[in-house]
């Protein structure tokens, strides 16, 4: 979902960061740039974090992990002061985790976060993973320390299974009617992101996000698009 976010953004024209705060191993951008960019160091003791190109958007990635996570947002992320339009962060771990302090670690992304975007399985326990989470986030929204989530995001669905929406808890059924669905994609699913362009099927379902930002003002509305390239 990072990369089809970041691939939307930057074919509308503007410059983008991805940010990946997995775990080396656990990472699934680790093959989304067609080069691997340098390693460099930060100062996290014993940390390194590697930057590469995806097309035109800049992935940041932890190489190494040191004494302390290199994951929390800081100028780790912009090497040599780069100036980006827009940020994509990839939180992948346990989101329950992540929303129990969002001050810490990897959950101060979502301090910062414009617009953030829960990704759900279209399952009972999904949603009721969901419903958790967002229970979890709740205290954070109401203090007005963190945004509340924007949308869901389900993939390999076009609507929501009526015996699995019907199970939605009051925080969930907020949102179930503006759910992103992002289609199945057969090679994404076998291969993984790979550094070719992620398909217009997969893309189309964000397009509404970057239309929404321009008109409020987040995104500058006069830009060139990027040619699609692979």
């Amino acid at each position: 979902m990072s990369a089809a976010v970041s691939d939307v953004v930057q074919l509308a024209g503007y410059s983008v960061l991805i940010a990946d705060t997995a775990d080396p191993v656990r990472s699934g951008l680790a093959r989304a740039a067609r080069v691997d960019g340098p390693v460099v160091g930060v100062p996290a003791p014993a940390a390194r974090m590697r930057f590469s190109w995806r097309a035109q958007a800049l992935l940041g990635r932890v190489e190494r992990v040191g004494a302390v996570r290199p994951t929390a947002p800081s100028l780790w992320w912009l090497p040599d002061q780069r100036s980006m339009q827009l940020t994509v962060v990839d939180l992948d771990g346990d989101a329950w985790q992540l929303g129990s302090n969002v001050r810490i670690g990897a959950g101060r992304w979502l301090v910062m976060a414009g617009c953030t975007l829960l990704v759900v399985r279209p399952t009972v326990p999904g949603l009721h993973h969901a419903e958790q989470v967002l229970a979890c986030l709740e205290p954070w929204v109401l203090r007005q320390v963190v945004k509340p989530v924007a949308h869901l995001v389900v993939v390999g669905e076009r609507k929501w299974p009526p015996r699995v929406a019907a199970t939605a808890g009051p925080r969930v059924a907020q949102l179930l009617g503006d759910t992103i669905f992002v289609p199945r994609d057969s090679d994404i699913a076998a291969g993984g992101v790979t550094a070719d362009v992620t398909p217009p099927k997969v893309r189309d379902p964000f397009l509404r996000l970057v239309q929404r930002w321009r008109a409020e003002g987040a995104l500058p509305p006069d830009v060139v698009p990027n040619p699609v390239a692979r």
